[in-house]
C-alpha cells in the first residue's frame, strides 16, 4: 500500500450517521493509502475525535 493523503476543492471530512440533534459536526480525514494493484483507496481519520463527537 501507497500511503498519502486524499485531495479535494475543500478538505476531505466525515460525517457520521451515528450523530444525532440539530448540530452534526464532521470530522476531517486525516490520511489515505492506495493499493499499487488494484487501485483500492482506505481513508482514515482520527478515531479519538471522531468518538468525542459520537458521545452525547
Amino acid at each position: 500500500m501507497d500511503e498519502g493523503q486524499a485531495r479535494s476543492e475543500e478538505e476531505l471530512r466525515y460525517l457520521s450517521n451515528r450523530q444525532t440533534g440539530m448540530i452534526r459536526t464532521t470530522t476531517p480525514i486525516r490520511k489515505a493509502r492506495a493499493c499499487l494493484t488494484c487501485g483500492y483507496v482506505e481513508l482514515y481519520l482520527d478515531p479519538a475525535e471522531l468518538n468525542k463527537k459520537l458521545k452525547p
